[in-house]
C-alpha cells in the first residue's frame, strides 16, 4: 500500500501543470508594416585642444529621425523610408571665427539649406537586430545644397560642410550603429558584442560595444553597455599646422530602455569620451614629433517611440 501510494504521488507530480518561469524576451526588432517611429537625437559635444591656440569649441545638435516601416521581406528584413525632422544644429569656436546657429534665424543661408534637408526622404534595410543593410539617397538629398545658388560661396562651403558631418552618410551610419544596431545576432543571449564603425571627425574608426541585457518588466527591456573606440590605422593629412597623424581612442558608455512590444527605443543615455593625439610630421612654425592632445566629451540624450497616426508620416 505505501508503494502504491508513492507511485499515484509521483504520478499526480509529473502530470500536474508546474508553473514555469518567465523567459527572457527575444532581442530583436518586432516592427509592423506600415507603421512609423522615431528617434530623437539630443547631442552636447565640448572639445579642448592642448595646441598652442587652444579653444573650447562647444557643439549642439538635435534631430529627429522618423522611420515608415515599407514592407517586412521573408528574411525579416525592414526596408524604410526615412526623413530628417527638427534640426537645430549650434557650433561656436570664437577663435576660428566660427558661430553657426540654425535656431537664430540670423543666416538665411542656413535655414533654407536646413529646410531642404528636411524636405527630403532616404531609404535603409535593416536586419531583425537593427543591423544596417543598406542606406540609399541620403547623399543625393545634399546634392540641391551644394547647388544652391549664393553670393557668398565661402560660407556657403563651411555651411556644407558643417551639415554633412552632422547629417550626411557617414553621421547617420554612426548614429545608427550606436543606437540602432544594438541587439545580439543570435537569441537567446545575456551579453553579446557588436563591432560597429563609427566616424568620428571625418574618421572611420572601430568601436567594440558589448552589451548585457539587464532586466525586463511588463513595459520595456532594459539593456547597457560600454563601448570601447580606438583605431586600428593612424590617420595621415595635411591641416592648418602642416603635415600630421593623428590615432583615436576613447570609450561609450550606454542606458537604453526599449519598448517590450516592438523593441524599438523609449530612452537611452549615453556618454562619450574621445583623445586624438596629433603628431606634427612636417611644419613650418611647429617642431617635428610635437604631440598634440585634444579631448572630445559627448552627452547623448535619445528617446524615441512610435509616430502618432494623427502625424504626417513619410511620403516618397
Amino acid at each position: 500500500m505505501k508503494n502504491l501510494f508513492c507511485f499515484l504521488a509521483l504520478s499526480l507530480i509529473l502530470t500536474s501543470p508546474i508553473p514555469l518561469q518567465a523567459q527572457d524576451p527575444a532581442l530583436a526588432y518586432r516592427l509592423q508594416e506600415g507603421d512609423s517611429y522615431y528617434i530623437a537625437f539630443d547631442l552636447q559635444q565640448t572639445t579642448h585642444s592642448e595646441s598652442l591656440d587652444s579653444e573650447e569649441i562647444s557643439f549642439y545638435n538635435l534631430v529627429r529621425v522618423e522611420y515608415l516601416v515599407d514592407s517586412v521581406d521573408l528574411d525579416g528584413h525592414y526596408h524604410m523610408s526615412l526623413r530628417y525632422r527638427d534640426l537645430l544644429i549650434s557650433m561656436l569656436a570664437p577663435r576660428m571665427e566660427i558661430e553657426i546657429n540654425s535656431a537664430s534665424g540670423k543666416n538665411q543661408m542656413l535655414s533654407e539649406m536646413v529646410d531642404m534637408l528636411e524636405g527630403a526622404v532616404f531609404q535603409l534595410v535593416m536586419s531583425p537586430q537593427g543591423k544596417l543593410l543598406s542606406l540609399n539617397g541620403l547623399e543625393e538629398n545634399f546634392k540641391p545644397l551644394a547647388d544652391l545658388s549664393v553670393s557668398d560661396t565661402a560660407i556657403h562651403q563651411v555651411i556644407l560642410k558643417t551639415l554633412e558631418e552632422a547629417y550626411g552618410p557617414d553621421a547617420y551610419k554612426s548614429l545608427h550603429n550606436l543606437f540602432v544596431w544594438i541587439y545580439p545576432v543570435i537569441n537567446p543571449m545575456s551579453n553579446w558584442t557588436n563591432d560597429i564603425t563609427y566616424h568620428f571627425n571625418t574618421k572611420a574608426v572601430t568601436m567594440v560595444n558589448r552589451y548585457s541585457f539587464t532586466r525586463s518588466t511588463e513595459e520595456f527591456i532594459v539593456i547597457q553597455g560600454l563601448g570601447m573606440l580606438n583605431s586600428l590605422n593612424e590617420f595621415y593629412e595635411t591641416t592648418g599646422m602642416g603635415k600630421v597623424k593623428s590615432a583615436v581612442s576613447g570609450s561609450q558608455t550606454y542606458d537604453f530602455r526599449m519598448d517590450l512590444e516592438s523593441g524599438w527605443m523609449i530612452r537611452c543615455v549615453s556618454r562619450q569620451r574621445v583623445k586624438i593625439e596629433t603628431t606634427i610630421l612636417e611644419s613650418s612654425f611647429l617642431p617635428s614629433g610635437l604631440k598634440i592632445p585634444s579631448f572630445t566629451e559627448t552627452v547623448f540624450e535619445v528617446s524615441g517611440g512610435k509616430v502618432d497616426s494623427k502625424e504626417v508620416k513619410v511620403k516618397k
